[in-house]
């Protein structure tokens, strides 16, 4: 098992691919925010949670249905015992759950916050999760117990075009396609011809991802681009 390889990804990739030449039992599962693409790999891309769509019937009962608010309701106990989702509160979980993109950390991160504001605070607080979101597990890693310091090392992963790039494409539309996108960071400094390249590769670090609702059209998450905005100004 080889956890978050994304940061060692130029060591990691040629040592798996030398066990997996040289032995016959042994199996690897690696995971990361970019393939290792070597010889014998099988990617599994890993979607988030799902959460309500934005025009659904909201009660309680509604929204339960997705695995996005069923964490967030599970770790809102968990932090609070007397915590129980209503179907005042159900459609205000969802869109926060939605604002979260159904990103696991992130929700969990919320979640924790849910003693302390309510529901009804945190979805009043919706612009400022990025700075709310600071109540992450003692135990964990120290990029993984605020929101803002997960993002900040995905970012600092990157190279100075595919910041650059990412900058560019925060204050693009919702959902765009390649051809858009490329057409978006070949601005100064990024020719027209690295540009396309420059893209894929942050589709392949998965900051950038799929738009689930529009087949070949990929865009940015929420607190994604909530970051980025942040760190250009």
């Amino acid at each position: 098992m080889l956890d978050n390889c994304e940061h060692i990804v130029d060591a990691v990739a040629p040592l798996a691919e030398a066990l997996l030449s040289r032995t016959t039992q042994v199996h690897i599962l690696a995971t990361s925010r970019e393939s290792l693409r070597v010889e014998g790999e099988s990617i599994l891309r890993l979607p988030p949670l799902e959460v309500p769509p934005p025009l659904q019937s909201q009660s309680t009962q509604d929204v339960l249905r997705y695995s996005a608010v069923q964490l967030f309701v599970k770790h809102a106990m968990a932090n609070d015992h007397e915590f129980e989702l209503t179907n005042v509160d159900a459609p205000l979980t969802a869109e926060i759950c939605r604002r979260l993109d159904g990103v696991p950390l992130a929700i969990e991160l919320a979640a924790a916050q849910v003693g302390l504001l309510g529901i009804r605070g945190l979805a009043a607080h919706l612009d400022d999760l990025l700075d709310l979101l600071t109540q992450g597990r003692r135990t964990a890693p120290p990029r993984h117990r605020t929101l803002r310091a997960t993002l900040q090392w995905s970012f600092n992963l990157l190279s100075d075009e595919e910041r650059t790039a990412l900058r560019r494409l925060s204050t693009a539309p919702d959902s765009f396609d390649l051809r858009a996108a490329s057409a978006i960071v070949a601005q100064e400094g990024i020719g027209d011809a690295d540009a396309p390249n420059i893209v894929s590769r942050l589709i392949a670090k998965s900051l950038l991802v799929v738009d689930s609702c529009q087949a070949g059209l990929f865009r940015m998450f929420h607190m994604t681009r909530s970051f980025v905005l942040s760190e250009s100004h």
